[in-house]
């Protein structure tokens, strides 16, 4: 599975909004805006994923796959105080695969190797951790927040 048409997939049949990707070199305050104004962050182990520590109280981080590091960005989440998903420790080895079956030897990590992702497990998860983030109660203050604005404006405009 190619994870970009993926997760465009998943934007439409979930009613999501789907932010790939944080370019460029540095830490900008474009980026920390956009990881803060996102409520799952999803990333393989060291692709940005720092940038959890500028996300809102409910937010939710699914590493993808930690590269034989379980425990970076685990405990980092418990530090920023979001909860931190990975693939359940029984799938794993069905979750996510390299695309190739032995590293190859110019690949000095695990995490600078491509890797395939199970459709329908990636999906089964995601949904899990969507329905995390949309039963967090700060998350649904917000939103009820957000439709009292909303509804304030409607009437200020009529």
């Amino acid at each position: 599975m190619t994870l970009i048409p993926f997760l465009k997939q998943i934007e439409i049949s979930h009613n999501t909004d789907i932010f790939i990707g944080i370019h460029g070199s540095g830490l900008t305050l474009k980026q920390i805006e956009i990881s803060h104004n996102t409520d799952i962050f999803i990333g393989i182990h060291g692709s940005g994923l720092t940038h959890l520590l500028f996300l809102p109280d409910w937010a939710a981080v699914f590493e993808i796959y930690n590269c034989d590091d379980p425990n970076c960005y685990s405990d980092l989440s418990k530090l920023r105080g979001v909860k931190y998903f990975t693939w359940p420790k029984h799938l794993i080895n069905e979750g996510i695969k390299p695309v190739f079956a032995k590293q190859p030897k110019d690949i000095p990590h695990k995490k600078f190797q491509n890797y395939n992702i199970d459709e329908e497990i990636f999906r089964n998860e995601f949904i899990k951790i969507k329905e995390y983030v949309r039963r967090h109660p700060l998350f649904v203050e917000g939103q009820r927040k957000l439709r009292r604005m909303s509804i304030l404006k409607q009437d200020k405009e009529l």
